[in-house]
């Protein structure tokens, strides 16, 4: 018998049906974390921990599974005991980073697990995660000969260009932490705690050469491209207002009326319908308006859009990006989009996550090489944008 143990509730975190085979079984830690599930099994777990032997090593393997340690320890004694008799030929699951339960049984089953995440990567969440650790994270597996598929929501064939197989995925996109992939950091108590890693774990992670890949002639123009990424979505999850880290309009356009005296400016903003939104709302603040009235010279990524409607919108960006060496972008999927590509991002980050553990100064230059400088407030983005991006 080959076991499959799941421990996340959540569909996009769990393996496939019929995974590794269709006789394999599937033992849900999750069920048993829910307070009345836990209660009903208890009874029958006391037994079998009763029953065990070694009960030391499975209590360390229980206590070892981050994000199920109460179904662990529920389930854990009877597959315990069915390893000791020789009932389990395997033991699945969708990666054992963090999930000592597993370990634990494969070892005594003879073998290593079966992990879902060693061929292939699937995910649904946000864009800016994404790009962090999942798209790295596929790119290492194909270096090595190991991808086999991949799959992420509408356009996102162009991220994965190297994989085998890519398959898009109808719905919109959500929060779904990353915290089981090689790069993620776990909390103590809570696994899934919402922080990103102070120190990036780069033995499994290699961004793809985006720039390389997508810089063509189609953008190129007689003098030098400087993109402005910004953003019009909810981020409530700060409890500081609704878009917090969005360049404010009046300061966006006293930043245009600058780079525009030496670059050519495509002011990249999407609006909902561009791209696969998740649960962060998009307004309409009538920036592109705006800017499109102050200066018919600046280019919107809309009017691109429209000038090649061969390309989907991320494919767009890509090849947009790939033609600059000059980035202003903002907190969130830009602001790691922008920092693919080498040369000076310059990112607006007021707070969030990758503020509080200073990723732009640890850790960002990692994707590219880039020299990625954040601005903390729209005078400090002026200031900047002016030394980096503006100074003879």
């Amino acid at each position: 018998m080959t076991i499959v143990l799941e421990r996340f509730a959540d569909p996009a975190r769990r393996c496939p049906p019929g995974w590794p085979d269709a006789r394999a079984e599937v033992r849900d830690l999750t069920a048993s974390g829910r307070r009345l599930g836990l209660a009903a099994r208890l009874p029958a777990a006391l037994v079998d921990w009763a029953r065990c032997d070694r009960r030391g090593e499975l209590l360390r393997a229980c206590v070892a599974t981050r994000g199920a340690r109460a179904g662990a320890l529920v389930h854990g004694p009877a597959l315990w005991r069915a390893s000791r008799a020789g009932a389990l030929d395997g033991v699945a699951c969708r990666t054992a980073k963090d999930f000592g339960l597993v370990d634990a049984l494969a070892a005594r089953s003879g073998g290593r697990p079966s992990e879902l995440l060693a061929t292939r990567t699937s995910y649904v969440g946000e864009f800016a995660f994404e790009l962090l650790a999942v798209v790295p994270y596929a790119h290492w597996l194909h270096e090595r000969g190991l991808l086999e598929s991949t799959a992420s929501t509408a356009d996102t064939r162009c991220l994965y260009y190297f994989s085998p197989h890519h398959e898009e995925l109808p719905g919109p996109r959500r929060y779904v932490p990353v915290t089981d992939l090689p790069i993620g950091v776990a909390g103590w108590w809570r696994y899934d705690r919402k922080a990103f890693p102070r120190e990036l774990d780069t033995s499994r992670w290699s961004p793809p050469p985006y720039r390389d890949v997508y810089r063509d002639g189609r953008f190129a123009g007689d003098r030098p491209l400087c993109v402005v990424a910004n953003k019009a979505s909810d981020e409530r999850y700060l409890h500081r207002g609704f878009s917090v880290n969005a360049i404010p309009t009046d300061v966006l356009l006293a930043l245009l009326a600058r780079l525009r005296t030496r670059y050519r400016v495509v002011y990249a903003r999407p609006r909902a319908a561009d791209i696969v939104n998740d649960h962060q709302e998009v307004r309409e603040p009538g920036d592109l308006e705006a800017v499109k009235a102050a200066y018919p010279d600046v280019t919107t990524i809309q009017e691109l859009a429209a000038a090649h409607p061969e390309l989907g919108f991320n494919e767009l960006q890509l090849r947009l990006l790939a033609s600059s060496q000059r980035f202003v972008s903002v907190l969130g999927g830009s602001s790691y989009l922008a920092s693919w590509f080498g040369g000076v991002n310059v990112v607006y980050a007021r707070h969030g996550w990758e503020v509080r553990c200073g990723a732009y100064e640890r850790w960002f230059h990692r994707f590219s090489g880039a020299r990625v400088v954040r601005a903390g407030s729209p005078r400090a983005l002026l200031a900047t944008v002016e030394r980096e991006l503006l100074a003879p």
